[in-house]
C-alpha cells in the first residue's frame, strides 16, 4: 500500500487549536486554571433546576470543554453558553475547538481539557492504542444507539461511471486515526478491493481534502455534512451512501476516571444542560442557525440540514455499547491495535446515573 501525505496545517495539528474550517476559534482554556475547580463567578441572578434563584456570588464548577471544529458538539456547547443554560446548572464553561474529535481526547489526556467527544471508530482506536496507559472513560452516549447513517463516498468525475477503475487509482483520502479512516476502509471493502493495494492519501482536514481533490491529485473521499456541497461544486460525484456501504456512526462523551470521581455531580449537570440545550435548538432552529451563522461564520442552512439528520440520546445504552463493540472487533481484526478488549471496560456510569437513571441499559461485567 502506497501512502502519501498532504498537509496545509501547522505541525502538531491534532493537538493544537484549529484555525481552519467553517468556524472561528472561540475562547481558549487558560491552562493555568485547575481542572474542575470551583470558583466564584459574577453574573446576573438566574434560576437553577429546582427554580431556586442563585446570586452572582454562587460557586460554579469550571468545565473545560474540547469540541470539534464544525461538529455538532461545538454547536451544542456554544448555544448552551449563549442561552445561559450551563450557568443555570452551576457550570462555568470554557470552550476550545480542535480540528478532529480525536484531538479533543488528546487534550483530555494532556490535561488541557476535561470533556471531549469522539465518534465510534476513533473511540475504539484510541482506547485500543493506549490500552492500559490512560484512564479515559466513556460517561455518556451522545448519538443515537443505532447510529446515524450520514454522508457517502464521493469520487472524482472520471471514475463515476466505472467504479472498478478506482482499484489502484490516484488515491483514497483519509485522516488516519479518525472516523474517516474507518469510513474509507469500509468503502474499499464495499467496492470489493484489497485495501493493502490501494493508494492511501493522508490529509489533515476536510479543507486539505478539498484542495487535493480540486488539484486532481486524488480519486475518492468519504464526505458528510456541509462539506458535501463543496465537493459537488468541484464536480465530484456521490456513488454510495453510508447506508449502502453499511456505515452507521454514533458519538460518545469522554473524560478521565479521576476527573469523574472528583466531579460526578458537575458532569451530571453538564449532561442535563446539554439535554436542555438540544431541546432549545429543536424548538428554536431558525433562531439558533442565525446566531451560529453570525458567531461561527457558518451557513445557517447547512447547520439546519446537518442538525435535522442527527439524533441525540443521553445515558449509556446497551445498543450503543454493542455498536461500539462491533467496531472494536472490526478494528482489532483489521490490525489497528494489538489488544482485543471489551468496550465496557471503559464505561463509567456515575454521571449518567445521576442525570438519567432510567437511561442506563448497558450491562457492565
Amino acid at each position: 500500500m502506497k501512502k502519501k501525505l498532504f498537509s496545509l496545517l501547522i505541525a502538531g495539528v491534532l493537538t493544537a487549536v484549529s484555525l481552519t474550517g467553517c468556524t472561528n476559534t472561540v475562547s481558549v482554556a487558560d491552562q493555568d486554571r485547575t481542572s474542575g475547580s470551583n470558583e466564584s463567578v459574577t453574573g446576573d441572578t438566574v434560576n437553577n433546576e429546582a427554580g431556586t434563584a442563585t446570586d452572582e456570588t454562587s460557586e460554579k464548577t469550571l468545565l473545560r470543554l474540547a469540541v470539534m471544529t464544525g461538529g455538532l458538539d461545538q454547536y451544542i456547547d456554544e448555544v448552551g453558553e449563549w442561552q445561559g443554560i450551563f450557568d443555570k446548572h452551576g457550570l462555568d464553561v470554557e470552550i476550545t475547538e480542535y480540528v478532529y474529535g480525536i484531538a479533543t481526547i488528546d487534550a483530555i489526556v494532556n490535561g488541557t481539557a476535561d470533556i471531549g467527544n469522539m465518534a465510534d471508530y476513533a473511540t475504539v482506536n484510541r482506547l485500543g492504542n493506549t490500552y492500559g496507559v490512560t484512564d479515559l472513560k466513556i460517561f455518556s452516549d451522545l448519538g443515537a444507539p443505532v447510529g446515524d447513517k450520514v454522508g457517502g463516498l464521493y469520487v472524482a468525475p472520471e471514475y463515476a461511471d466505472d467504479l472498478s477503475s478506482l482499484d489502484g487509482s490516484k488515491g483514497f483520502m483519509t485522516t488516519t486515526g479518525t472516523v474517516v479512516d474507518y469510513y474509507i476502509a469500509r468503502s474499499i471493502e464495499y467496492l470489493g478491493f484489497d485495501y493493502d493495494k490501494q493508494n492511501i492519501i493522508a490529509i489533515d482536514s476536510v479543507q486539505t481534502g478539498l484542495a487535493v481533490a480540486s488539484a486532481g491529485d486524488a480519486s475518492a473521499y468519504f464526505v458528510s455534512g456541509a462539506s458535501a456541497a463543496r465537493f459537488d461544486e468541484i464536480g465530484w460525484v456521490k456513488v454510495a451512501s453510508a447506508d449502502e456501504i453499511g456505515i452507521s456512526t454514533t458519538a460518545y462523551l469522554l473524560s478521565t476516571e479521576g476527573f469523574i470521581t472528583d466531579n460526578t455531580d458537575a458532569l451530571a449537570q453538564y449532561l442535563l444542560a446539554v439535554d436542555e440545550t438540544i431541546d432549545f435548538i429543536n424548538n428554536n432552529l431558525d433562531e439558533t442557525a442565525e446566531y451560529l451563522g453570525e458567531k461561527l461564520d457558518l451557513v445557517p442552512e447547512d447547520f439546519k440540514a446537518n442538525w435535522k439528520n442527527r439524533v441525540f440520546v443521553h445515558g449509556l445504552n446497551a445498543d450503543s455499547a454493542e455498536h461500539l463493540q462491533e467496531i472494536e472487533k472490526w478494528a482489532y481484526e483489521a490490525g489497528r491495535f494489538e489488544t482485543d478488549y471489551k468496550v465496557t471496560e471503559f464505561y463509567d456510569v456515575r454521571p449518567a446515573t445521576v442525570a438519567f437513571p432510567d437511561a442506563i441499559t448497558v450491562k457492565l461485567d
